[in-house]
């Protein structure tokens, strides 16, 4: 006797398991991606904000021959948020982290020469692209010479 079933419905479960691994591997692969997106535009915001302070610094510098002293001890780093009293003619605000503004830990760093003040540094902590310095006459010893120059 042959019985003739009626034309299947549904799914097995293998097929089912196949459809949410491949569903899962297409979502781990657009949230890697995102991830590296976001990080590489909040380097870009790092750059374009790194380049607004250089500008107003050798602005600053410009008029009055040295670049500010803000930080309490010479060749030391100090929170960027320091320059805004001193760069303020020249920069409407002092620009933070994108990722971390309310972290000054985090913030950019400052620091100048204890020579003149005719040199300075600033520390820009990159997620996509490595920490860096960059700044004027930047010397060897601010943050170490592992740290590369931007």
């Amino acid at each position: 006797m042959n019985k003739v079933w009626a034309a299947k419905k549904g799914f097995t479960i293998v097929e089912l398991l196949v459809v949410i691994v491949v569903i899962g591997i297409l979502v781990t692969i657009t949230i890697v991606s995102y991830t590296g997106i976001q990080q590489r535009a909040r380097d870009s915001e790092r750059t374009s904000d790194v380049a607004q302070l250089k500008i107003a610094l050798e602005k600053y510098h410009a008029d009055k021959s040295k670049y500010p002293k803000v930080c309490p001890i010479d060749n030391i780093a100090c929170p960027i948020g320091l320059l805004a009293s001193e760069l303020s003619p020249y920069l409407d605000a002092i620009p933070h982290d994108p990722r971390y503004a309310v972290d000054s830990a985090n913030d950019y760093l400052y620091v100048q020469s204890e020579v003149m003040y005719d040199s300075y540094a600033i520390l820009v902590h990159n997620e996509a692209a490595p920490v860096c310095k960059t700044g004027n006459d930047v010397a060897p010893g601010w943050w170490g010479t592992e740290v590369p120059l931007c």
